[in-house]
């Protein structure tokens, strides 16, 4: 796949030689970065980011010029921590990583403690998704604003490790640390019936992790979807 063609924005094509038979079957693909922000408190409750990359590329299927997608495909490739004392330094801690990338998308807990960093994004002109987790099973998104079950954040994550779609970098090098939260974890369920999320063992809090699933529903249910039409079909 060394000959993909990067376009603006992550689009993935193969080239096609300016033939217009191959030009007519031609699918796009896509690299880009989910960003994931759990919003943590003071003292022992940190903020966490995890960075996603997304990808599915395009290729020829062996029949003529036509083209497909591989599935998409999760890596996550970098986690961190910060222990931020105000909100504005949270907001310049992702401002900074947020520059060194490319094509990506920020999801963030704007339950709680991150409510306030829906305007405070804003403000710095970071375009933020601000996902409130909510009770039940279901989701919504209306604008730069998403509603997301506890149960489907991270039901949503275990199954794609399950099936291999998401995989961790093995060289990232807090890959132990996250690999300890996510072993950390418990699921229970409350006297009402929801799913709870808890950390084994004092001292953990599962931030990475948290920040993790975040990121990753931001790919796999919230994102913004582009509609294909070529020969009447490749409608997704």
């Amino acid at each position: 796949m060394s000959d993909l063609i990067e376009l603006e924005h992550g689009a993935l094509v193969l080239p096609t030689n300016a033939d217009p038979a191959g030009a007519g079957h031609r699918r796009v693909g896509w690299r880009r970065f989910a960003v994931g922000l759990d919003v943590g408190g003071r003292g022992d409750d940190p903020s966490a980011l995890c960075i996603i990359k997304s990808e599915s590329r395009p290729f020829l299927t062996g029949r003529g010029w036509e083209q497909a997608l591989t599935p998409p495909q999760y890596s996550v490739v970098f986690t961190e921590t910060m222990r931020c004392a105000e909100a504005t330094d949270v907001v310049e801690w992702v401002v900074g990583r947020l520059g060194q990338l490319k094509n990506w998308r920020f999801i963030f807990d704007a339950s709680g403690l991150g409510a306030p960093l829906r305007s405070m994004f804003a403000a710095a002109k970071v375009q933020a998704l601000g996902v409130t987790i909510t009770a039940g099973s279901s989701f919504n998104r209306n604008g730069d604003a998403a509603t997301v079950s506890k149960a489907l954040l991270f039901e949503n994550a275990a199954t794609k490790f399950e099936t291999g779609e998401l995989i961790i970098a093995h060289d990232l090098p807090e890959r132990q640390e996250l690999l300890n939260e996510i072993q950390s974890v418990e699921y229970a369920q409350s006297s009402a019936g929801n799913l709870t999320l808890k950390a084994g063992g004092r001292g953990h809090h599962a931030d990475r992790f948290s920040a993790l699933c975040l990121a990753l529903v931001g790919e796999t249910h919230l994102a913004p979807q582009r509609m294909e039409v070529g020969k009447l079909r490749g409608y997704w």
